[in-house]
């Protein structure tokens, strides 16, 4: 699918006559007066910077009786006066949340419904649990996805909800965000009999191992000899690159989809970890095997850090928490692993080992998160991640709002209890509002979008001809006037909106985000008359022939307050 592309577009005030009259003299005021809008957002340029804070004792237990003189925080090296604290535990959540503790009883209402009067700022909380079958190993994935159930139906209940979405060369969302733990539980148990994908790059590897070991006892052969081998070294690379390159795509478009959720956003990611530098270890078996220990720098050409840099730096920009699962249970190298097939020394399997532990650690870690590793029971694991969804420190302070998106590194120190352990967000992004906008537009390409206080409509017509498999599919974004808010500009009301607009197709495949901006000019004397009447923006959207879900935010500059809407179109071939 190709981006929403052409824009043909014009804006109309539609329902009523408007006349050509003077405008109200103005002239001596200080301060022209918004007519009509909604109440402005963001009037004061301070807002409130809330970190949440995990810690623990050395058996990993919440500790729950810090006050706000035990924490300090600093911002780009500068200390921070803390202006708010906030300890949240779970017996404080369940005290106004009063769910079921049988999962079978019926499914409770989504927390944003529930009265929460006395309660100070409580988040709801929203985990996609993300399989990933290319990288994972049959037998490993389904020990996990058992071991995961009883997690499940103990925490998918308010304040928690949780989706299932997983990766198979493209990602899918298998069951959107509920707090019914049976459709969760009922998602995961029909992936057990799915393909996966890293069985054949296990098989490969071990053949290269092998052909490593018979060089060594025959190196006439001309199959052992040296440079076949590196050949085929460099070629296993380039495809796990190549795969690397796609995985690491499809955890960034996770990533956004959820960003513009409310609350705290997490993915629990399943595989059998990922490469950080792809071949090292088979490049540490060369360099055994001919006693050439200049073989191992070679492989560092090959290291994947900025990627897996760049998506924790995504993360942390969309407040998106990683929880990591290895899959692989509890390893020992150097003992003939099953996914090689043959024993090598010591080293080398160690290196390879934790190659694809090390990338899902810098996830966790970098994000605030924790990584699951290196056990064949997950379950008491889980029992961490369980306990940060309700147990943990808010410490707020002070930021003066710079007007743009700048990246800000954060630390936390309570240096009374150096045996603790504490976790948090070591980067935040202060974002403008219309980045924020940006975000809750292309999650609404997933997710149900209830905030339209500016009541948009979008109204799309019969699709025209374009050239070969595209149409052209006429859309009408349209709100009442009086929900813009204008200011008086010589015989004229203005005012300036801006639309944003993406898509996504029934296969999973997203446009690009699309933005257009338009001003609203109203002759003044004619406002009071028309004003209930609708403004309507038009565009033409390029489209292949399939079923899309678009999602359109419109943004008031002048109050800057934002309304969202979603339509489904059907293009039919």
């Amino acid at each position: 699918m190709r981006s929403i592309a052409t824009w043909t577009l014009f804006a109309v005030v539609v329902g009523a006559m408007v006349a050509a009259a003077a405008a109200p003299d103005t002239e001596g005021d200080e301060q022209p007066t918004l007519v009509g809008g909604l109440t402005f957002q963001d009037a004061v340029e301070v807002t409130v910077v809330n970190i949440v804070a995990y810690v623990t004792d050395k058996k990993g237990n919440a500790v729950t009786d810090l006050s706000e003189d035990d924490f300090r925080v600093f911002q780009d090296g500068q200390e921070r006066r803390i202006s708010n604290f906030q300890l949240y535990t779970e017996e404080l959540y369940r005290h106004v949340i009063q769910s079921p503790s049988d999962p079978a009883e019926e499914q409770v209402a989504p927390f944003e419904d529930l009265q929460a009067e006395a309660l100070p700022n409580l988040q709801p909380s929203y985990m996609a649990i993300y399989i990933d079958h290319q990288n994972l190993r049959a037998f490993d994935r389904n020990r996990v996805l058992q071991q995961l159930q009883s997690f499940i139906r103990h925490n998918c209940r308010p304040p928690v909800e949780m989706m299932v979405a997983s990766y198979n060369r493209s990602l899918t969302v298998v069951q959107p965000f509920t707090t019914d733990s049976r459709l969760i539980v009922d998602a995961l148990r029909g992936m057990r009999t799915l393909t996966e994908g890293r069985t054949d790059m296990d098989s490969t590897r071990s053949e290269i191992f092998e052909s490593m070991e018979r060089m060594k006892q025959d190196p006439s052969n001309i199959q052992n000899n040296p440079g076949n081998i590196e050949g085929r070294v460099v070629n296993f690379i380039h495809e796990e690159e190549n795969n690397l390159q796609f995985t690491l795509g499809a955890l960034r478009e996770m990533v956004t989809m959820i960003s513009g959720l409310p609350g705290k956003k997490s993915i629990l990611y399943v595989s059998n970890g990922l490469a950080m530098v792809p071949g090292i270890d088979l490049y540490y078996g060369m360099a055994t095997a001919l006693d050439d220990a200049s073989l191992i720098s070679v492989s560092h050409q090959y290291n994947q850090y900025r990627r897996f840099e760049s998506l924790v730096a995504r993360a942390n920009a969309q407040d998106v928490t990683f929880y990591t699962v290895d899959a692989s249970g509890l390893q020992m190298g150097g003992i003939g692993a099953a996914e090689y097939g043959t024993s090598r020394d010591t080293q080398s399997a160690n290196l390879g080992l934790s190659n694809y532990s090390d990338s899902i650690k810098h996830m966790a870690e970098g994000t605030g998160g924790v990584a699951i590793v290196n056990t064949n029971d997950i379950r008491t694991q889980l029992a961490r991640v369980e306990q940060d969804f309700y147990t943990y420190y808010s410490l707020g302070y002070t930021l003066h709002v710079g007007g743009g998106d700048r990246v800000h590194r954060i630390k936390v120190e309570i240096p009374n209890h150096p045996d603790y352990e504490i976790r948090y967000r070591r980067r935040f992004v202060e974002k403008s509002v219309e980045s924020q906008v940006q975000d809750t537009v292309v999650t609404g390409l997933m997710f149900s979008l209830d905030e339209n206080p500016m009541e948009i409509r979008i109204e799309p017509d019969a699709p025209k001809p374009s050239t070969g498999e595209q149409v052209i599919v006429p859309v009408t974004i349209s709100f009442p006037l009086r929900k813009v808010a204008l200011l008086p500009e010589g015989e004229d009301y203005v005012g300036r909106v801006v639309v944003f607009v993406a898509s996504r197709d029934a296969k999973g495949k997203r446009s690009d985000l699309t933005r257009e901006d338009f001003e609203v000019r109203i002759p003044s004397s004619a406002y009071d008359a028309i004003k209930e009447s609708d403004f309507s923006i038009s565009a033409n959207l390029l489209m292949e022939k399939r079923n899309y879900r678009v999602s359109v935010g419109l943004f008031d500059e002048l109050t800057r307050r934002a309304s969202y809407e979603i339509v489904n179109i059907n293009v039919q071939p």
